[in-house]
C-alpha cells in the first residue's frame, strides 16, 4: 500500500532525524554541521532513552508490509533493521559497561578536526575548543558508565592514554597555529587532567571474566545473517574459511615455487623489497602511481569513474605519524559538501639524514599499487564516494556492512592482478599472501566470537599460521575482539563478488563495467541484498 510506503520513509526520517539532534558527535561523523564542537551525553539514562527509542522503530518497522515498498526501500529496511538489532543486543549485553572507549573517542574527534584544518583551520580550531571544554563533562560521564573493563580493551585504552602527551602536544601546536588564545593552555590543561582521572577510574575497576568481549554463536549466527547478509550456519563458515585457506594456500604454494626454491613468501618478497630503489620524493611518486592506477582502469573500462569528487594525496602531519605505519584513507563524511577524501603516505625517510637510511624507509612502501588500488581507486575513495551520492537520504548512513566495503577493496586487488594493472610476480605473490590472510581472519574472528579461541590462542593462531610476530599479531587480534564479524567479512566479500562476478558476468554476458556500476550504485549494502532486490 502506498501509505506503507509513505510511513516507513517518514519513520527513517524521524528516527534519524531525533537521533542526530540529540547525538551532536554522530551528526559530526557524517558530515552535518548542526553538531560540531560537541560530544555525546555519556550517561545511563541517555543510553536507556536512545535504547527504547530503538525499540520503537524496530516496533514500528514490524507494522510496516515490505511487500508495499519497492526495492530500494526494502534495501534501507534490511540495513535499518540490522542497525538497530546490533546496537539493541551490545545495550543488552552490557557493552557500555565493559568498553572504556572514552579516550578513544576524544581523541578521534580532535583528530577529524586536525585533519579538517588542512583546508580549513579557523573551523577547526574553533571546533578543537569547544571539544576541549567539553572533554572534562564527557570523560566523566564515560566512566561512570564502565563496571568491569574487559581486559584486552582496558589494555587497548592504557596505550592510548600512554600516547596522550604527544598528542595533547600536537593539538597545542596546533592551536598556537591558529589563533593561539590566552585560554587554550587551560582548556588543555583541563583536558588532560580529565583522560588522566578517567585513565585512573578505569585502572581501578576490577577487570571482567577473560573472554567478556565475545557476543557468543547465537549472536554471531544473527549478524551473519543480518549484517553480512549470508544464509550460512557459523559452522559452514569455519567450513567455507577452512575451504578456502586450503585453496587459497595451494596457490600461493605454486606462486612460491616458481620465484624461488625452498624461499617462503616473506623472504621473496623481502628480497625484492630491498632491489626496489625508489628515487626522490615519495609522495610524488603514490600521486604518480595512484594517477596510473586510475589511466590502467579507465583504459580496461573496469568501472565509470566519479565527478565531482577530490583526493587529497598528502604527507601525514606529524601528530598522525605514529598512528599511521605506511598510508591510509579517510573518507568525506556522506553529508559533506565537499566530497574531499585524504589519502596519507607517511614518509618516515623525511626525518632521516643518511640516504641509504631515507631509502630504506622509503623501500617499506614496495607495493605502493596495491595500497593505491586498496585505498583510493578504485577502492575505498571511489566506493564511498558513490555511496556518498545515493539518492536516498539515509543509506548513505549505511556504511558499517563490511562485507561490501572490504570486500570490494579486495576485488580491487584481485582485478590489479586479473587485468595486468600490476607486473611484478612478486607483487602478486604478496597479494596471495594477503588473501591467505584474510581467508585466516575469518576463522580467528568466529572463534574468538563464539569462545572457541581464547585471546592467546587466537594470537598464537596468527604467528603460527602466518608468520606473525607477537606485536603485530596481538594489533591484529585486539581490533577482531571489538568489531565481531567484521574481519570475516573481507575474504567473504570478495568470495561474494566472485560468485555474483559468475552469474553476471560469465552468466548472463555484462561487461566488467556494468558489473562494477552495478554493485556501486546501491550504497555500502551486503551483496546477497543487491542480487535479490536489484536485479530484473
Amino acid at each position: 500500500m502506498k501509505s506503507d510506503s509513505i510511513a516507513f520513509d517518514q519513520l527513517l526520517n524521524d528516527y534519524f532525524g531525533t537521533f542526530y539532534a540529540n547525538h551532536p558527535a554522530d551528526a559530526t561523523y557524517v558530515g552535518l554541521t548542526s553538531g560540531e564542537g560537541r560530544f555525546n551525553t555519556a550517561t545511563l539514562p541517555a543510553l536507556r532513552r536512545q535504547y527504547r527509542a530503538r525499540q520503537a522503530a524496530l516496533a514500528k518497522l514490524d507494522t510496516i508490509a515490505p511487500s508495499a515498498l519497492s526495492n530500494e526501500q526494502n534495501l534501507d529496511r534490511l540495513a535499518f533493521r540490522a542497525r538497530l538489532l546490533r546496537e539493541c543486543e551490545d545495550f543488552e549485553r552490557g557493552r557500555h559497561t565493559l568498553n572504556p572507549h572514552g579516550l578513544d573517542e576524544v581523541f578521534d574527534f580532535l583528530l577529524r578536526e586536525m585533519q579538517r584544518g588542512e583546508t580549513e583551520p579557523k573551523r577547526a580550531a574553533k571546533n578543537i575548543r569547544n571539544l576541549l571544554k567539553e572533554t572534562p563533562r564527557y570523560l566523566s560521564q564515560a566512566a561512570k558508565l564502565i563496571a568491569q573493563p574487559d581486559r584486552v580493551w582496558r589494555g587497548i585504552m592504557d596505550g592510548a592514554f600512554k600516547a596522550s602527551d604527544s598528542f595533547f602536544d600536537a593539538v597545542a601546536s596546533f592551536l598556537k597555529s591558529n589563533g593561539n588564545k590566552k585560554e587554550d593552555n587551560t582548556l588543555l590543561r583541563l583536558a588532560k587532567r580529565a583522560c588522566t582521572n578517567y585513565h585512573g577510574s578505569v585502572m581501578e575497576k576490577r577487570l571482567a571474566k577473560p573472554g567478556s568481549f565475545a557476543i557468543g554463536t547465537t549472536m554471531l549466527q544473527r549478524r551473519i545473517r543480518d549484517e553480512l547478509g549470508l544464509d550460512y550456519t557459523v559452522g559452514q563458515v569455519e567450513a567455507v574459511a577452512l575451504s578456502e585457506i586450503d585453496r587459497v594456500g595451494a596457490l600461493l604454494k605454486t606462486a612460491s615455487a616458481k620465484l624461488g626454491k625452498n624461499r617462503c613468501v616473506d623472504e621473496i618478497v623481502e628480497t625484492a623489497r630491498n632491489q626496489w630503489k625508489p628515487k626522490g620524493d615519495l609522495l610524488a611518486l603514490y600521486k604518480k602511481t595512484n594517477a596510473e592506477i586510475i589511466r590502467k582502469f579507465k583504459a580496461a573500462k573496469a568501472m565509470t569513474f566519479p565527478k565531482g569528487d577530490s583526493l587529497a594525496i598528502t604527507l601525514v602531519p606529524d601528530f598522525m605519524s605514529h598512528v599511521i605505519p605506511m598510508a591510509a584513507y579517510s573518507p568525506p563524511g556522506p553529508f559533506d559538501k565537499r566530497q574531499r577524501g585524504y589519502f596519507w603516505v607517511n614518509d618516515l625517510g623525511l626525518k632521516k639524514k643518511k640516504e641509504a637510511d631515507k631509502l630504506s624507509e622509503r623501500q617499506q612502501h614496495f607495493g605502493l599499487e596495491l595500497t593505491c588500488a586498496h585505498e583510493a581507486y578504485p577502492g575505498h575513495h571511489l566506493q564511498f564516494i558513490f555511496a556518498n551520492a545515493h539518492p536516498r537520504k539515509w543509506r548513505r548512513v549505511f556504511d558499517e556492512h563490511a562485507i561490501f566495503y572490504e570486500g570490494w577493496t579486495l576485488w580491487c586487488e584481485q582485478m590489479c592482478v586479473d587485468l595486468g594493472i600490476i607486473k611484478s610476480p612478486e607483487l602478486k605473490l604478496q597479494q596471495l599472501h594477503d588473501a591467505l590472510w584474510r581467508c585466516h581472519r575469518i576463522l580467528v574472528d568466529l572463534r574468538l566470537q563464539t569462545g572457541a579461541y581464547s585471546y592467546n590462542q587466537a594470537v598464537k593462531h596468527m604467528q603460527k599460521n602466518l608468520g606473525f610476530t607477537k606485536a603485530r599479531a596481538e594489533a591484529d587480534v585486539n581490533w577482531y575482539t571489538g568489531s565481531p564479524g567484521v574481519p570475516m567479512s573481507y575474504w567473504l566479500g570478495r568470495l561474494e563478488n566472485a560468485r555474483l562476478y559468475k552469474k553476471l558476468v560469465d552468466g548472463r554476458g555484462w561487461s566488467l563495467r556494468r558489473f562494477n556500476d552495478w554493485l556501486l550504485s546501491f550504497g555500502t549494502l551486503p551483496q546477497s541484498w543487491i542480487e535479490k532486490y536489484g536485479l530484473d
